[in-house]
């Protein structure tokens, strides 16, 4: 269930220099999208992070041919629009740092799909490269994993491919648009994969395969995943991207031993020297999942026992995040005192900090 508009939330996408962290931010700060639009400047410029500049970008540089455009694209095809603020936005990742607000999807993301593992590597795999690639992904689908990629030449792709093949789910994040595939030659794949999961992007439709846009997607690839599974990296691989970036977001790290004297296995040899763990086959990824795996998903942590002001405190609090000020104005107490049982619960590990003084329930 939807709890703003698209066209609401598009039109504030469209403002220059309003990302999705400011985007979060403001709605939660003010209530709704439509809210944010109509506020005053003064009201805007009393939001913290929000200067007279901005507040005024707010007012008038609403790109509406842009928020038309993509009115016009989801009305008219199979595409959809899901949002952070959507019941059926994906859990884990709303979780990152920085998740996406807007989600563009073809396909479906199901429940089931709460089990993923993320597997990536270099676009010009060795044939050692391909088979295990090819064999991982077969056996973690048929052990009920969906695999998570990002459609790139190479282990992205064989990944995907070898899912579909053999009768299992997968999500494609795309950094582009979904309507503008890349590479090309995966168009035919990409109608397969939306039969048998989703292809996903934050970008807008008509965006195109910018080369900035592919280190930031991986976020989210790792972002829906339980691990990553590194199965053939060089040196230089953007999959070790993804593999830092699975780091930041406490996820588990794999990788596939290669030769030591290929250069394409040089950067999953050096994650393994550095902590990552080293499989040679599914029944080692399952072993270290094993807590995880007995549900299908994440446990589920019991409620905390609190009293007091933290009680207090965590039950203003949601998974999506708040600003201190904002609680703080809530429950009647000094940022100061707010901010103290914050660290208290953060302690805890009940609580995470954002950026901006932000805070979210974990």
């Amino acid at each position: 269930m939807s709890k703003f508009s698209n066209e609401e939330l598009l039109r504030l996408y469209s403002i220059p220099g309003i990302g999705p962290a400011r985007m979060r931010m403001l709605i939660s700060a003010v209530g709704s999208p439509r809210e944010v639009l109509d506020a005053p400047v003064q009201r805007l410029c009393a939001i913290r992070g929000i200067d007279k500049s901005t507040a005024r970008r707010i007012k008038q540089n609403v790109d509406e041919n842009f928020v038309q455009q993509q009115l016009y694209g989801l009305e008219n095809t199979d595409i959809r629009l899901t949002t952070y603020w959507d019941d059926g936005y994906p859990v884990r990742l709303k979780k990152i740092y920085d998740p996406p607000v807007l989600l563009w999807m073809r396909g479906e993301i199901k429940p089931q799909d709460d089990q993923a593992l993320g597997i990536v590597g270099t676009r010009v795999p060795s044939a050692y490269g391909r088979l295990v690639t090819e064999q991982f992904s077969r056996e973690l689908v048929k052990n009920g994993f969906a695999i998570v990629s990002g459609l790139a030449r190479g282990v992205d792709t064989i990944a995907h491919r070898t899912a579909v093949e053999n009768g299992g789910r997968t999500i494609a994040v795309m950094g582009s648009g979904v309507d503008n595939i890349y590479p090309r030659e995966n168009k035919k794949l990409v109608e397969r994969i939306v039969e048998r999961g989703a292809i996903i992007s934050e970008y807008p439709l008509g965006a195109r395969p910018d080369a900035g846009n592919f280190p930031r997607r991986n976020r989210i690839i790792s972002g829906l995943s339980l691990g990553i599974l590194i199965t053939e990296a060089g040196a230089k691989s953007g999959a070790l991207i993804t593999a830092f970036q699975a780091l930041e977001q406490n996820r588990e790290i794999f990788a596939v031993p290669g030769p030591i004297l290929s250069g394409k296995s040089a950067g999953s040899n050096r994650l393994i020297k550095d902590g990552a763990k080293l499989v040679q086959g599914t029944l080692d990824i399952m072993q270290e999942l094993e807590g995880v795996l007995q549900t299908g998903a994440i446990p589920q942590q019991p409620a905390p026992q609190l009293a007091g002001m933290e009680k207090t405190i965590y039950d203003l609090l949601r998974d999506e995040p708040v600003h201190v000020d904002e609680l703080s104005h809530k429950c009647g107490k000094s940022t100061p005192e707010v901010l103290s049982t914050l660290l208290t619960l953060e302690l805890m590990g009940v609580v995470k900090q954002l950026s901006g003084k932000m805070f979210a329930r974990l």
